[in-house]
């Protein structure tokens, strides 16, 4: 059962159709409160409507959220910006770097190319040499072990 609250001018009605319980005075009171309590429903109802607005307007809003985004995507989007270009820098850097190597890689390599090819020209003439002078070096490489 609910509690109503009843308004003085209510009671004394009601009061008043109890002491000579006539219908007029039945229906005065009864519209009396039906008012009194239409009247207070409707207050409740304004009460809860402005709380609920001031709930909502402490809400973000959609634009408000969008605009936040946005403002966050231009943030990540300057910062993708500077990391790719940082990025693009070191990868030059490193590009750079690697080329030099690889041309000392290719120097080196010719000039072990060129070292063979003398070593195999000197071993060569070596062997002419010894096959051509065979009893002069058997006799130093004799000398030599003594």
């Amino acid at each position: 059962m609910r509690n109503y609250h009843v308004s003085e001018g209510v009671k004394a009605l009601f009061s008043i159709y109890f002491k000579d319980q006539t219908e007029e005075n039945f229906i005065k009171a009864l519209n009396e409160f039906g008012k009194e309590n239409q009247i207070n429903s409707q207050e409740i109802k304004d009460e809860a409507l402005r709380e609920i607005k001031e709930e909502l307007s402490k809400l973000a809003t959609t634009d408000l959220l969008n605009a936040r985004i946005d403002k966050v995507d231009a943030k990540i989007d300057k910062v993708d910006a500077s990391l790719n270009a940082k990025i693009d820098k070191v990868e030059a850097s490193l590009n750079a770097r690697i080329d030099k190597v690889d041309a000392k890689i290719d120097k080196v390599e010719n000039k072990l190319d060129s070292f063979k090819t003398e070593v195999k020209t000197y071993v060569i003439i070596l062997a002419v040499l010894m096959f051509i002078l065979q009893p002069t070096i058997f006799d130093l490489i004799k000398s030599i072990f003594k």
